[in-house]
């Protein structure tokens, strides 16, 4: 994804905060940093993030998430990835969004420097196939940050070989890809702030797995129509994920952003 100078961004009002935050008051850069930003402690914590349409499609009518984008969209994206150690992502989403080695716009790598991160967030991208374009390795322009590949030993070699000798890492599990064991790696080796953009496959199987700590869902104000995708594919859950409402903010170009937290198990001690 090339990245370009910044533009300004139209103005984001927040217009719910669970937190007790005053409601009706347009965030400056500041405020928004420190409503987006991850809990400075070293846990490792997991954003999903993703736009859909009204229709509830997460994909536009070129069959691509960014043919849902909006101005405010591509500020919030940036941000998000601003604050984050590591983007990851599943292979099919990589393929069909174009994904690279990640690149920032120098006022994400002034936040990045301010806030004691690396230069670039990681990019981690989960396959199990093991097909992924090497181009991945580097960054649309520019420089860029490291590209990890999580899969398995049932990947071919003539998949995976062409990918360490670009210089990504491939980390290949014995058997099926244990992705709690995978976060804590990452987290371990300082990467705790994880954002995962999709896809829907990936998404579903991190809920499933307990993983997610908070979903970020944009509303484009837009209807599609077609047979796009949801934010997840597969089979359905056992029982409904309840998630509640942590802040809401709307912008000047009609886009609702949202951000929900996973709702902690009832207390059985608790006889309200």
């Amino acid at each position: 994804m090339c990245q370009h100078d910044r533009v300004p961004r139209p103005p984001l009002q927040l217009i719910f905060d669970r937190s007790g935050r005053a409601a009706g008051v347009e965030l400056d850069d500041a405020a928004l940093v420190e409503l987006y930003r991850y809990p400075d402690d070293g846990r490792r914590r997991l954003r999903t993030n993703f736009i859909s349409s009204l229709d509830g499609s997460v994909q536009g009518s070129d069959g691509r998430s960014a043919g849902l984008g909006t101005p405010s969209d591509a500020h919030v994206f940036a941000l998000h990835r601003a604050l984050a150690d590591a983007v990851v992502v599943g292979a099919s989403t990589a393929r069909a969004e174009g994904y690279r080695a990640v690149d920032l716009q120098p006022w994400q790598r002034e936040l990045r420097a301010a806030l004691g991160l690396a230069p670039f967030p990681a990019l981690v991208v989960v396959t199990g196939s093991g097909r992924l374009d090497p181009t991945t390795a580097t960054p649309a322009e520019g420089e860029g940050g490291p590209v990890v590949v999580l899969s398995t030993r049932s990947a071919p070699a003539s998949a995976l070989d062409p990918l360490r000798e670009v210089g990504i890492e491939v980390r290949a599990a014995d058997d099926e890809l244990d992705l709690a064991a995978e976060l804590d790696r990452l987290a371990g080796e300082g990467w705790p702030r994880l954002l995962c953009e999709g896809g829907p496959g990936l998404h579903r199987a991190l809920l499933a797995a307990g993983l997610v700590d908070e979903l970020s869902l944009t509303l484009a104000p837009v209807v599609v129509g077609g047979q796009g995708l949801r934010s997840t594919s597969g089979a359905a859950f056992d029982g409904a994920l309840p998630f509640e409402l942590a802040f809401a903010l709307h912008a000047d170009d009609g886009t609702l952003f949202t951000s929900y937290r996973i709702r902690p198990p009832a207390d059985p001690s608790d006889g309200s």
